[in-house]
């Protein structure tokens, strides 16, 4: 049977078809863009455009489990274009889902965020009981995506997961895009530029390594009697401070750092409790802070 990933060129979309193809599974990737030269990684490219309206039927089939990571927005640009975000985004889910009910027994899972649903945190580590008061219309969307999750499970039993993730890091994402601030500084240290902060240094994130996220979502896509939502970090907290200091370590010398004014979609700290994820999918990040961050720069390094 045939698994199939959307968004399979994103960051996690390209790690987790590696992965799934790495233990034998059939992937068919959906992109807005089919990489060239994509046949050869025994991979069945599809074109996916959200805001097309997709022929999901004809995707669907043969499908056993869907991995919907296609996301076309960041925090930045849902800010700026709201009404694009709530339509694209939230809307190719629901088409999704409309379709997955002819589908009976078919998996779904959706990475949400972690670090927006939630909102400015009441308590450290963030249960996913918390209130939910998202400040962007980031998280606003994808919390709405998953009341959608929600409804047609108990409406029209689509078999569904949504995963609050953290902030994940490694080789593979695209400083490009705007996501990933370790990234960002990477980038920048390797050409010895400053590195840009937002805000303040002791603003908090829960850093997990991606190929510790694949696993998460794997075992999410084969335990079909687990619902969550559920998160998935690393459940430590770590400063921008000792990101730098950490990355200053690697580098061995200062680091100059360029302050800009803090963002209104930031929240100030995020930090996971994964003990749920821990209890219902027997997960937990395997990978050090220090051994992913060795690992993303050696790979920018290289090119």
């Amino acid at each position: 049977m045939t698994i199939l990933v959307t968004g399979a060129t994103g960051f996690l979309g390209s790690a987790l078809c590696r992965e799934l193809r790495r233990r034998g599974e059939h992937v068919r990737a959906l992109a807005r863009i089919v990489p060239e030269g994509g046949d050869g990684a025994g991979i069945d490219w599809r074109v996916l455009d959200l805001a097309g309206g997709p022929n999901w039927p004809r995707l669907l089939d043969g499908v056993t489990t869907v991995f919907h990571l296609a996301w076309s927005s960041i925090p930045a640009s849902a800010a700026s274009a709201p009404v694009q975000d709530l339509t694209v985004n939230v809307g190719g889910l629901v088409g999704l889902l409309e379709a997955a009910r002819s589908y009976p027994g078919i998996r779904i899972v959706f990475p949400s965020s972690g670090g927006t649903v939630y909102g400015r945190p009441e308590y450290l580590p963030t249960r996913e009981d918390h209130p939910k008061h998202p400040v962007s219309a980031y998280g606003v969307a994808k919390l709405a995506a998953e009341a959608y999750l929600d409804l047609y499970r108990a409406s029209h039993g689509v078999n569904s997961i949504a995963l609050r993730i953290s902030n994940p890091i490694g080789p593979g994402q695209n400083p490009n895009k705007g996501l990933g601030v370790v990234t960002h500084f990477a980038r920048a240290a390797l050409a010895d530029q400053p590195l840009t902060l937002f805000g303040d240094d002791r603003t908090i994130r829960d850093f997990v390594d991606v190929a510790d996220v694949v696993d998460a979502m794997i075992r999410a896509g084969e335990r079909r009697d687990v619902v969550g939502p559920l998160n998935i970090g690393a459940g430590v907290g770590r400063s921008l401070r000792d990101v730098i200091a950490a990355m200053e370590v690697h580098f061995r010398r200062p680091l100059a750092v360029h302050g800009r004014p803090a963002r209104a979609f930031d929240v100030p700290a995020c930090v996971l409790d994964i003990a749920a994820a821990h209890a219902q999918l027997s997960w937990k990040p395997r990978r050090s802070f220090e051994e992913s961050l060795s690992q993303l720069i050696d790979a920018m390094a290289a090119g």
